[in-house]
């Protein structure tokens, strides 16, 4: 397929073939070159997943960043524990490594939190994203089928009286 040829394009070409077919008026039936019109059909094909493919990547990415951030607030949790225990033995130290350790705690959980609230915000704006383009796609590809559909009709009623 060229670049720069989109679904559309396709299905114009797809129309063209039809409406040059060799049609038996008497059948109503119209020959076409097959391997053509399969050919386009599978640029067609490997058109259309491209968008799918990238909510995929999306969704994959969403939960990574997820996963990277829990480990990451897992790790801050981890060290804050692991100061709390070293300084568990001295009372004074105690007391200000509890304060600090709480501290800690509520700035790993707030910035956990605020981490996670920005992936999930960047992974739905970019799936929104995707979402948006297999709508723009599926209603090009129904108003091309749409406009498909009725050039056959037309051409069918044109045959039915006698036009062509």
């Amino acid at each position: 397929m060229e670049k720069g040829t989109d679904i559309i394009e396709l299905l114009s070409e797809l129309e063209d073939i039809i409406d040059s077919g060799f049609e038996f008026p008497i059948i109503r039936k119209t020959f076409i070159n097959k391997e053509e019109v399969m050919e386009i059909i599978r640029d067609i094909s490997l058109h259309i997943p491209e968008e799918v493919r990238i909510a995929k990547s999306v969704a994959e990415d969403r939960q990574r960043i997820l996963g990277d951030a829990k480990r990451q607030a897992d790790l801050i949790l981890k060290g804050a524990e692991e100061k709390i225990v070293s300084l568990i033995d001295e009372h004074e130290i105690t007391k200000r490594a509890n304060a600090k350790a709480n501290e800690i705690i509520a700035t790993a959980q707030a910035n956990s939190r605020e981490i996670r609230l920005g992936t999930l915000q960047f992974a739905d704006d970019i799936l929104k994203k995707a979402e948006l383009g297999l709508r723009d796609v599926t209603a090009q590809s129904s108003a091309s089928l749409t406009k498909l559909t009725d050039t056959l009709r037309n051409s069918r009623a044109e045959l039915q009286n006698g036009k062509r």
